[in-house]
């Protein structure tokens, strides 16, 4: 099997080797790492970047994780378009979970792709503890802990410490995203997951995740899944 070039990954692996808050990993179109530097390592429960390499993600992270993973790798080599600023969680060095911004794209030739690419951001890293990206993380996880309710930016703002026009910027330039997109799409994943884990009806999940037009519920999760809600249930609720 083809896979990306040593000294392409090679390259990529020195140069995020010693960045403690970025993840990077590079993967065989099997789904195996062919090269992760240590903050991905750390972040795998593994001591060191050989504990990783040759492994798939389903070896290493919790299966609702793992499974998230490979279908973004995979509607990436589908499409041949590159996942930016994708917000998700992962887990962390502790064992928390925790929000960060992840890019992946395809290495090779979009008609004979060799593998995937990918750089996570931890958005509450240390190091950027007295900075914006801690206040976009705040925002982040006040968003989340409200989204099924109405929601004006200017308390996401409050939350965060910030006015609603630094709010706006901070989140734009860590997630590529608007403060409306944001409560948006979280309200979209908590939708999912009550899709995933209860029987409860589309219409009440709709309502319940802060959606007053069902119609406009499954409009937006038929563009962002690629099915509908009573389609996607029917594959992957998991009671």
């Amino acid at each position: 099997m083809t896979e990306p070039t040593g000294a392409v990954t090679a390259a990529l692996a020195e140069l995020l080797t010693d960045v403690p808050h970025v993840m990077f990993c590079v993967k065989a179109l099997d789904g195996r790492y062919i090269a992760v530097n240590q903050a991905f390592a750390d972040r795998a429960g593994r001591a060191t970047v050989a504990d990783v390499v040759g492994h798939t993600a389903a070896e290493l992270f919790p299966t609702e994780l793992a499974e998230s993973y490979e279908r973004q790798d995979a509607k990436v080599l589908s499409t041949g378009q590159p996942l930016r600023n994708e917000l998700e969680l992962i887990l962390r060095p502790d064992g928390s979970m925790g929000w960060y911004v992840t890019s992946k794209t395809v290495l090779g030739p979009p008609t004979a792709p060799t593998g995937i690419a990918s750089v996570s951001v931890d958005l509450r890293a240390p190091a950027d503890a007295g900075g914006a990206n801690a206040k976009v993380a705040a925002a982040v996880t006040f968003a989340r802990a409200h989204c099924t309710e109405p929601m004006p930016v200017a308390d996401l703002a409050a939350a965060a410490g910030l006015s609603v026009t630094q709010l706006e910027r901070a989140i734009k330039r860590a997630l590529g995203l608007s403060a409306k997109q944001l409560i948006l799409r979280l309200r979209l994943e908590e939708a999912i997951l009550r899709l995933r884990t209860t029987d409860a009806p589309v219409a009440q999940i709709a309502s319940e995740c802060g959606y007053y037009d069902q119609s406009a519920f499954t409009r937006q999760f038929r563009r962002v899944v690629g099915m509908g809600p009573g389609a996607y249930r029917s594959t992957h609720n998991v009671r």
